[in-house]
């Protein structure tokens, strides 16, 4: 036995992966001027006087719902977040805007607040929300997890869609 104790680190997963800028397509993912985006244009530029192809690259910030434009040299190293997608089922809304929510699993998550009007993607999604539980239907939101810039150490998590299933 040693004398020595190591704490345990988190399961291991990387947050963000390297990609060469040359790489990066429309529709994918890609850390912009230090936030995470999903690019919505590229172009390269020719090898100029100083001999480096650029990228111009035009993103959404996946968190704001901002536009965010950034350029780099095609075979400099950029980062991709890791982001992913879950649907959960809305059980409680509190007072203060915060969900309660449930998976297929029957785990419940109860740390995320309803998207308010400054969410520019859809503005009113917060609303259509609370009306659609108030109204008792049940409402399954989308959850998107990313990393908010490429040296976070836990992804933030955010209500981006909802769907309202209606009974037959």
């Amino acid at each position: 036995m040693s004398d020595e104790e190591f704490e345990g680190g988190g399961s291991g997963a990387a947050l963000v992966t390297p990609i060469r800028a040359g790489e990066v397509k429309k529709g994918m993912f890609a850390i912009l001027k230090d936030k995470p985006c999903k690019v919505i244009e590229v172009t390269t530029s020719k090898t100029g006087k100083h001999g480096h192809a650029k990228a111009n690259m035009t993103g959404i910030d996946i968190i704001t719902g901002k536009k965010v434009m950034d350029i780099s040299p095609t075979s400099h190293t950029m980062y991709q977040p890791v982001v992913k997608t879950t649907d959960w089922t809305v059980v409680d809304i509190d007072d203060e805007d915060f969900v309660t929510l449930m998976d297929d699993n029957g785990e419940q998550k109860e740390d995320l607040q309803l998207p308010t009007n400054e969410f520019i993607l859809d503005p009113e999604l917060g609303q259509k929300i609370k009306d659609a539980f108030e109204a008792d239907k049940e409402v399954v939101v989308k959850v998107q997890s990313a990393p908010e810039n490429a040296k976070a150490k836990e992804a933030t998590e955010l209500i981006i869609g909802c769907t309202i299933l209606v009974d037959q």
